[in-house]
């Protein structure tokens, strides 16, 4: 036997012989009763119940669930919606008194009445009155319309701490939460909205108002869906680029340049804004200005490249068309010799011409990466392209004698010409593109020349084709129903954002309102707005 076993034994043996001793001494010190006489007993009183008030049973008035409190609800829903052409499912009133307490109803009977309740929802929804016509948001400062908002670019962009809604670019999900995926592919992340944001009648008043919502698609079918994050966390980046569901680049219509564009959607901070906002500028207008200018010179410091990506940019876009001044044009059998002359002429200019460029194409390939990006070199390698010129031959008929009449056109390779337009047109866009997305993740890397020459552009985009939040659609939408569907979000066709369909002027993403009372997002429809 152990020391700890022996002193444990001990222990014992002293508790017991305590215990023993408390109750000798209570045995001998315990009162003892003393005998009495029975009193005679008293005579027996006639008692009475009191009476009672007699008052009507209570009424249990019926209880209504707001769409309020039905959307604080996450769950998942447990009912199949019913058709249309069956009416919602009667509920029995509550018993005022029972007897003994009823059984447990059956799973079926439940579902009925909780898919009853979301038909009840949604007619009320359909009842309410119109809201009014502008609520105020203190969040975000702007007068907010009750039953629809705007998202506006920021441009000038705010302090990107305070940045709570925001269009492309990286969402901000949760660090436990792995990137959403569709289909069993990694989704192309769209937008995020911080719900506080959002005005109270906003969707007839269902769907959440804490936490953000973060719209996801498709890379290829187009299909969507949206996550309700609780909180958020850093950006993250996608674990891949965009597909070819919406990717769109403005000004590239030719397939073969997407490769030298930036395969993403820029990320634009937005303000949540009323449908009308005042002030707004002619955005389609300032759009087509721009992409359809004419005469303009790419020495212009505000077309300069402004970091290596721009500059082998202008390097692969010009490489991939100097074989075209090479080859020439050759004079077509019925040529006058003027014309044959003319095509020969030009024909020893551009081989000339290609010869010059692809000497400063190969020291562009040399120093690309090596060193630091510099603005002075990019002026040293515009103004060389600018010294460098070439021709192109254009036959036009003379209207008054009808005879083909032949004219020589003959410019530096960087000046812009509507009828002799060799890459200058299509670097411009691809400029556009890059600058679009290093001004969204600092507009200081653009030089101020290239800020004056595109801010404007952006703002008057970002007024014309800001996204739209509930209400109706601007377009319309084969397959929206506006009696049982709510529009979660409206993204136009934009130069802006790069976000479009491959054939249509908007992108919807729509929700059945019983799926958004009860905070279901699985189930998005991505319609095309016509």
């Amino acid at each position: 036997m152990s020391e700890l076993d022996r002193a444990a034994m001990t222990l014992a043996g002293l508790t017991l012989a305590f215990l023993l001793a408390v109750a000798i001494v209570w045995w001998i010190r315990r009162p003892r009763p003393q005998v009495t006489l029975p009193k005679s007993p008293k005579m027996p009183r006639e008692i009475r119940m009191p009476r009672l008030s007699r008052r009507a049973e209570p009424e249990i008035e019926p209880v209504e669930i707001a769409p309020a409190r039905l959307a604080r609800l996450r769950a998942q829903p447990v009912y199949d919606p019913l058709p249309d052409d069956e009416p919602p499912t009667e509920v029995a009133p509550i018993a005022a008194e029972t007897e003994s307490p009823p059984d447990p109803l059956p799973p079926e009977p439940i579902e009925a009445m909780l898919a009853a309740q979301v038909q009840a929802v949604e007619a009320q929804a359909h009842a309410a009155p119109e809201p009014s016509p502008i609520a105020d948001n203190p969040i975000s400062g702007h007068a907010v319309p009750v039953g629809q908002a705007r998202l506006v670019a920021q441009i000038p962009p705010r302090d990107a701490i305070l940045t709570r809604n925001w269009v492309g670019g990286r969402p901000r999900l949760p660090d436990a939460m792995p990137w959403p995926r569709i289909d069993g592919t990694d989704a192309d992340f769209i937008a995020q909205i911080a719900c506080a944001d959002l005005p109270a009648g906003l969707w007839d008043g269902l769907g959440p108002r804490t936490g953000a919502l973060a719209f996801f698609v498709h890379p290829e079918t187009g299909a969507a869906t949206a996550l309700h994050l609780p909180e958020v966390g850093p950006p993250r980046a996608a674990p891949k680029p965009v597909g070819r569901a919406y990717f769109r680049p403005a000004g590239l219509d030719d397939d073969a340049l997407h490769r030298l564009a930036v395969r993403a959607f820029p990320e634009w901070a937005v303000d949540v804004r009323g449908p009308d906002a005042p002030d707004t500028p002619a955005g389609t207008d300032a759009a087509d200005a721009f992409f359809a200018a004419t005469g303009y010179d790419l020495a212009d410091p505000a077309f300069h490249p402004f970091d290596w990506p721009t500059m082998t940019v202008l390097a692969a876009l010009l490489a991939a068309r100097l074989p075209a001044l090479e080859t020439g044009t050759a004079p077509p059998p019925d040529a006058s010799d003027e014309l044959t002359e003319a095509l020969a002429d030009a024909a020893a200019t551009n081989r000339d011409a290609a010869e010059r460029a692809r000497e400063i194409l190969a020291i562009i390939d040399e120093s690309a990466g090596q060193d630091g990006f510099s603005a002075s070199d990019a002026t040293a390698v515009m103004t060389a392209l600018h010294a460098i010129h070439w021709s192109r031959v254009v036959v036009e008929s003379d209207a008054e004698s009808g005879e083909d009449r032949t004219e020589t056109i003959t410019l530096p390779l960087t000046r812009h010409h509507p009828d002799a337009d060799l890459w200058v047109s299509d670097y411009r866009a691809l400029l556009f593109d890059h600058a679009r997305h290093s001004w969204c993740a600092d507009p200081d890397s653009l030089s101020a020349s290239a800020r004056a020459l595109f801010e404007p552009v952006w703002a008057a985009l970002a007024a014309a084709e800001a996204p739209l939040v509930g209400g109706q659609p601007r377009h319309y939408a084969p397959g929206f129903d506006e009696e049982r569907d709510a529009m979660l979000v409206e993204l136009p066709a934009s130069a802006l954002t790069g976000i479009a369909p491959a054939q249509g002027a908007s992108l919807i993403l729509a929700i059945r309102k019983a799926d958004l009372a009860v905070g279901n997002f699985t189930t998005l429809k991505a319609l095309t707005g016509n």
